[in-house]
Order: C-alpha cells, then structure tokens, then sequence
C-alpha cells in the first residue's frame, strides 16, 4: 500500500492506495514555510486515524514550499516519525502537478492555487522555471495576488458601491479587520485568498473581473512568455484558482497564442493513475 500527497499552502490531499481500493482524505496546509508544529500534529493525528495500522510501504509527498533541503527536511522528519518502516519521496508540489498533468511526457506545469509557480517538465524532471517569490513580492495570478490585489482596490473605494456593499454584507468587516489579518496574524496568504469566492460570486461586476484579467496578465507577461518556444509546447495548469476562472485564463492565455492543453482542479487522482 502507498500513500500520497499533494500539500499546498491551503490544504493537502492525500490518497491511500491498494491494489483493491484508493481512499482520499483532506488535511491542513504543509508548506513548511508557514506550517506550526501544532498543526502537524493535528494533521498526524488525522493521518494516523484514516491509515489505521495499514502497512504503507511509501510514501510520495509532493508539496508547496519542498524546494530546498532545508525545508524538505521539515517534511521528512514528520513522515519519518509518522511512518517510520516506510520509505518517503519528497519533492516539490511543480514536479508532482507537472506528472499530474504530463505523466511521463514533456510540458510547462503552472499551479494556480493559494500561490503559483511554473516549470518545463522533460518527462522526468523540472528542468526550467522561472523565479517564484512568494504572495509578497510575486504569486501573480494566484489566489493570495488576486485577493490582494482586490482587498488593496476595495480599502482604497476604488469599487462601485454594490461591490461595497455586497462585501459589507457578506463579510461584516472593515479596514481595522483586514489589517489585523494580514499583518499581524498567520497565514496572510490564506486569508487573502479566502476572498476569490467573493470575487467569483461577483465576477460579472466590470471592476472585478478586471482585478482577474490583470492577475492572469501579470503571470503570463512575468512568467509564461520567458518559457522558451511555449507557443508550440504543452502547457496545463493545476489548481482551485486556474479552475474557477478557467473562462478568463483561457481567453487570456489564447491572447499570447498560449493553448492550454488541460486544466486539472485537483491533481491527487492523477496522481495514483501515475504510481498505479
């Protein structure tokens, strides 16, 4: 039996894999930038009741934030101390979208989730990226820039008074709120991403779906168009934000001659196709 993971900065999916069956489940974020030992041990905690002493022979972890020995030690030691007679697999959540997408064939990998990163796969490894900064200084087209993006237009009163007003009764905060959130608690990521169902819910609203469009331009003209020859590659994305305003990226990405091959919202199952 085999266990695998594919762990954003959000959530992390896994999949408990027989011959005979495959069983999912959900835990917190494991980015190992942001994630609390707290946290990992409710995660473990959770890990261990949906195993349930089953004899997991591996485990392949492919996870936001695994892109440095440093922090992929983070993550070795906790499967290490959670399953301790297995062997582990630790690689970044780009290598396990770009098999998600590719399998063993070649093209750009994005992941458009909380955060957003981009890679050539050559069918074995990533072989080319570009520079991936994080929601404060890059993640454009993420759920964190466009959230940020939104959050920044709205304190500013750059919206009509319906968007106001809707986010008013939807949410009930105010600027003291947000502040508090983004700077002084954990995850401002998260939480700047938390507003894209808002910003979904009122898409149609000029203002907004502009917030969008810039976001996906941002990552096209920052990323997509340093990938060599992208026009004539492969390219597929992954990811909760690349799958809700799957409309918007497409034509946007058709606008660069960009033809987008597959847009996969959860790549978990794709996955256990490819460790099958």
């Amino acid at each position: 039996m085999i266990l695998i993971a594919d762990s954003g900065s959000t959530k992390t999916e896994w999949a408990l894999v027989s011959k005979n069956e495959t069983i999912t489940f959900e835990t917190s974020g494991m980015n190992p930038y942001f994630v609390t030992t707290n946290e990992l041990i409710k995660i473990q905690e959770i890990i261990l009741e949906k195993v349930n002493n089953k004899n997991v022979t591996n485990v392949f972890f492919f996870g936001a934030g695994c892109n440095s020995s440093e922090k992929k030690n983070v993550i070795e030691v906790f499967l290490n101390k959670t399953f301790p007679d297995s062997e582990t697999e630790i690689e970044s959540d780009l290598l396990g979208a770009a098999k998600a997408l590719f399998g063993k064939s070649n093209g750009i990998a994005v992941i458009l989730g909380t955060g957003a990163n981009s890679g050539y796969f050559n069918g074995n490894e990533i072989t080319f990226k570009t520079e991936s900064l994080g929601y404060i200084l890059g993640d454009e087209g993420s759920g964190a820039y466009i959230g940020k993006h939104f959050i920044t237009n709205l304190l500013y009163g750059n919206f009509s008074k319906e968007i106001e007003n809707n986010f008013k009764n939807e949410f009930g905060i105010g600027k003291t709120e947000i502040l508090e959130n983004v700077y002084r608690k954990l995850n401002a990521n998260k939480y700047l991403a938390s507003f894209t169902y808002f910003i979904k819910e009122n898409i149609k609203n000029k203002q907004v779906k502009a917030i969008v469009e810039n976001a996906f331009y941002d990552l096209i003209t920052n990323h997509l168009l340093k990938y060599p020859d992208i026009k004539n590659n492969k390219v597929g994305f992954v990811g909760s934000i690349a799958n809700v305003f799957s409309e918007i990226l497409i034509e946007k990405c058709k606008f660069y001659n960009i033809t987008i091959q597959l847009i996969v919202a959860k790549p978990i199952m794709k996955l256990v196709e490819f460790y099958k």
